[in-house]
């Protein structure tokens, strides 16, 4: 359960009036656990470090908040505003982020086990060395997004939307990319294997490396070992 002098701040305080407080009282650890935040507007809060287990953030807006090192694990932040924001190294194990905005927002060394980015759009965003194992990122939007080392093994990425994005050096054992548009993205040593998925890809440029472009004019691959032909030869 919350503290209820922190949810209190919370509710009540302006940005501002709450980063003051957080900075004069840099011992406490923010509790709000459990706590209905839906639908309110938190951009520019710090949240750094705060305990955010099994809040419902859904509907909230979230533009340029610190969210990093926090714990939202089971949190619910369906369908909120997140643009810009910092939610690096927190702990967001099975987080739902369905229909969620999170454009140019960064996740990068995070535990994202589990979550739930169904339809969500984090184009230009940052999930960098990001734990994504068992995550369900499909029909997502992730263009231009980086995944730099990000662990993606068993990770949901049907018809998911990768265009730009760069999938240097990721981790995709068991991974399924059916469905999803590749073209463009960067695909330089990526870790995959057999059970890796590419059914009907959508693909009709990729980058083995930041100086190596491969083109294709059939831009539909019916199958994995379709896919895996253009990528490998």
């Amino acid at each position: 359960m919350a503290n209820q002098t922190h949810l209190e701040n919370i509710t009540s305080l302006s940005a501002a009036e709450w980063n003051t407080w957080r900075q004069e009282n840099p011992h406490i650890v923010p509790d709000l656990r459990g706590a209905d935040l839906s639908g309110l507007n938190l951009s520019h809060f710090n949240l750094k470090e705060t305990n955010l287990i099994e809040v419902d953030l859904s509907q909230a807006t979230l533009i340029e908040t610190n969210l990093s090192k926090a714990n939202l694990m089971k949190a619910n932040l369906t369908r909120s505003y997140g643009r810009d924001a910092n939610v690096s190294l927190a702990n967001l194990q099975d987080a739902n982020f369905y229909g969620g905005y999170f454009t140019g927002s960064d996740f990068s060394r995070s535990c994202l086990l589990g979550a739930n980015f169904q339809e969500a759009n984090c184009s230009e965003s940052f999930f960098i060395t990001a734990n994504l194992s068992y995550a369900n990122l499909s029909r997502g939007i992730f263009r231009g997004a980086s995944f730099m080392e990000a662990n993606l093994n068993d990770a949901d990425l049907r018809e998911t939307a990768l265009n730009q994005a760069d999938l240097t050096l990721v981790k995709a054992y068991n991974t399924n990319f059916s469905k999803a548009t590749l073209t463009d993205a960067i695909i330089e040593n990526w870790q995959i294997n057999n059970e890796t998925k590419f059914d009907f890809v959508v693909c009709s440029h990729v980058f083995l490396s930041y100086q190596q472009k491969i083109s294709t004019e059939n831009q539909l691959f019916l199958n994995t070992a379709k896919f895996l032909e253009f990528v490998v030869a």
